[in-house]
């Protein structure tokens, strides 16, 4: 029987090797665009990337216990240079959710890995850190899905992980940061009034100007319904 581990690194190799075309922008990853020269996330909405979504949902324990790989990354094929790389950072210690808001350190850590690559604990306090990169792949698209593992003693609840990516392209600039609210084994109604919590206190309310480049996105969608991701 193959065990955690070998599972975990067959498939981020798959994933490697895997031909990005047959691959779909998938509901619920982090969706990855390039907006004014800047990595960003938000969503893909039929094959369109509509921008500005910066808090995403997980649960950990549907794979393995105390592990998920949701939510990937994912780009539309052309995103990114091929040959360059994005390297993932964590900006802050783990926060637990206390049923009003993230203001409490978490008394756990998350380790983020990818198959062989040596994983990184998130912080005990608020300090910057480095992650590791992964190339794009040759269509210039960014498709990996990073394991997440919750450490011991795995504590139930809910948590939020702050973080960003960064391109190794001086033309590209590093995303703006987005957190993660991962889920283990609390009530879902919980789990969505964190994440709510986070959209309604994390992130910043947009611009008029922003609001009226996501319209045109989501009008010129609507106006060709026929376009394929």
């Amino acid at each position: 029987m193959k065990t955690v581990t070998s599972v975990l690194v067959s498939f981020a190799a798959a994933s490697l090797t895997l031909a990005p075309a047959a691959i779909a922008q998938h509901a619920g990853d982090v969706g990855l665009g390039v907006v004014d020269n800047r990595i960003t996330t938000g969503a893909y909405e039929m094959g369109t990337f509509v921008p500005g979504q910066r808090v995403f949902g997980s649960e950990f324990g549907e794979l393995f216990p105390n592990f998920t790989d949701e939510p990937g990354f994912d780009s539309a094929p052309g995103t990114f240079a091929a040959g360059s790389s994005i390297t993932f950072n964590v900006l802050g210690a783990l926060r637990q959710w206390d049923g009003t808001s993230f203001s409490a350190i978490a008394p756990v850590r998350i380790s983020i890995g990818f198959g062989p690559i040596t994983p990184v604990l998130t912080p005990l306090t608020d300090v910057f850190t480095p992650g590791f990169s992964i190339a794009v792949a040759s269509n210039g698209e960014w498709h990996r899905h990073l394991e997440y593992t919750l450490q011991a003693p795995a504590t139930d609840g809910i948590y939020l992980l702050e973080m960003n990516l960064v391109g190794n392209t001086p033309s590209t600039q590093a995303s703006l940061p987005f957190w993660l609210v991962f889920n283990q084994n609390s009530l879902e109604s919980e789990h969505d009034a964190a994440i709510a919590w986070a959209n309604a206190n994390l992130v910043p309310t947009p611009s008029a100007g922003v609001l009226l480049a996501v319209a045109g996105v989501i009008g010129s969608r609507r106006r060709r319904p026929a376009i394929n991701g």
